[in-house]
């Protein structure tokens, strides 16, 4: 199995004082001592972007058994990632979700005997000498990645889970302001990158061409290839706090299937954890439920059951908001709606970005070593990373799909700006 690059040789300072330190802490236990630990990549090649992620297995004396830990950190190595990352933004924001935020959020759902668990438990973090967090490895409760999108079954699960944490943000605002200030998300934070910018405008442009060539879509690549900058700018402004919403919450901000880890019992689903609160953000609802739409959901159960899903969403939401006995209007499933039109073109711009890459197995594309080697996708080499994703938007799966949707796009007005 192939690993990120740049977690297969953990930073020095990873040591046996490091893990005392973090255990000595979640354990409230000042005498305890690391006796053995050993350090593993944390994660597979595209399963995340921004972080380093190890897995630590440690003995220690306060148990008989050894523990697991996950080590979240900034990259050390110079870089895109480095560049994105370096200012800390997106771990102050975690921290905040991790320490303050979730936390109110869980005390709330408890209150009215909700006991849905919103995310694993952090047991340390710092900021100095780096940014570190340690979290409780719920592998060990039973958690697996998925590695396909998600049926009806799961997609309601999550749902349900957004719904509770938009609810409880609604009612926990007014104490908690904090939640205010949490305004990047994917669009209006990666934008100032310009290789990431490329990258996705490159996407555009890719897809512009291919539609040229296809019976029936060919009307549409000149519309497509003449919104390849402002479709970005559009997307900034849906990510930035705007007062005339019909609703405000907090996002989670990245609600990606390999965000989410799953827990089975005899092939029943009993729960999904969300993972990385590195993006969460206050705006509109719309965010959450177009990105989860299409980089959660399944392709076929999105087209089956869109529409069930959002009133299911709309009916989970209100039915919290009622519980924590929230004293403002409750949205109304129309303004839901209205909210996803008027942010339609986030649609659009996740089906020519993000679903392609949906349609195939990053082995696919891309020559990904197999024998516990480590992998980094070059940003700086567009031309050659691009013959590489237009596999992706040849795949038969991806050219049913959009032969399918762009019309739909088209005649809502989503490929079209002024």
């Amino acid at each position: 199995m192939a690993f990120n690059k740049d977690e297969m040789n953990a930073p020095s300072w990873m040591n046996r004082s490091f893990f005392e330190k973090v255990l000595r802490h979640a354990e409230r236990n000042s005498a305890l001592t690391v006796d053995e630990f050993r350090i593993l990549p944390g994660t597979k090649p595209g399963d995340h972007f921004a972080s380093v992620i190890f897995r630590a297995i440690v003995r220690h004396s306060g148990s008989a058994d050894e523990v697991s830990l996950i080590v979240k950190t900034l990259p050390s190595e110079e870089g895109l990632k480095k560049d994105i990352l370096k200012d800390g933004y997106v771990f102050e924001t975690e921290t905040l979700m991790y320490t303050v935020i979730v936390p109110a959020m869980q005390r709330l759902l408890q209150s009215v005997g909700d006991h849905t668990v919103l995310g694993a438990r952090l047991l340390y973090h710092e900021k100095l000498p780096t940014w570190v967090m340690v979290f409780e490895d719920i592998t060990k409760q039973g958690y697996e990645m998925k590695v396909k999108q998600l049926d009806l079954e799961e997609s309601k699960v999550v749902f349900a889970k957004v719904a509770r944490w938009h609810a409880a943000s609604m009612h926990l605002v007014d104490t908690l302001p904090e939640m205010k200030n949490l305004n990047k998300g994917v669009y209006n934070l990666f934008e100032e990158n310009h290789q990431f910018l490329q990258m996705w405008q490159s996407c555009i442009a890719m897809l512009a061409g291919i539609v040229k060539e296809m019976p029936g879509l060919e009307q549409y690549s000149e519309r497509i290839a003449s919104i390849k900058e402002s479709i970005f700018k559009r997307a900034s402004a849906i990510y930035n706090y705007d007062p005339s919403s019909y609703v405000h919450v907090l996002n989670h901000g990245d609600c990606h299937f390999k965000n989410m880890m799953f827990k089975r019992t005899e092939g029943k689903l009993d729960d999904i954890m969300l993972l990385d609160f590195q993006l969460s953000l206050w705006g509109t609802p719309a965010v959450d439920l177009i990105y989860a739409m299409y980089n959660s959901v399944s392709i076929d159960t999105r087209e089956a059951h869109r529409d069930e899903l959002i009133s299911f969403y709309h009916e989970e939401l209100t039915a919290c908001l009622t519980k924590f006995g929230y004293l403002r209007k409750l949205p109304t499933l129309l303004e839901i709606h209205l909210e996803m039109l008027k942010c339609g073109h986030l649609e659009f711009l996740l089906a020519a970005t993000f679903v392609p890459f949906m349609c195939v197995d990053a082995t696919e594309i891309m020559d990904i070593p197999e024998n516990g080697e480590g992998f980094e996708m070059d940003f700086a080499e567009i031309d050659k990373m691009m013959e590489s994703f237009k596999k992706c938007f040849l795949h038969p799966v991806y050219v049913e799909f959009i032969t399918k949707n762009l019309p739909k796009f088209a005649h809502k007005g989503l490929i079209d700006l002024e």
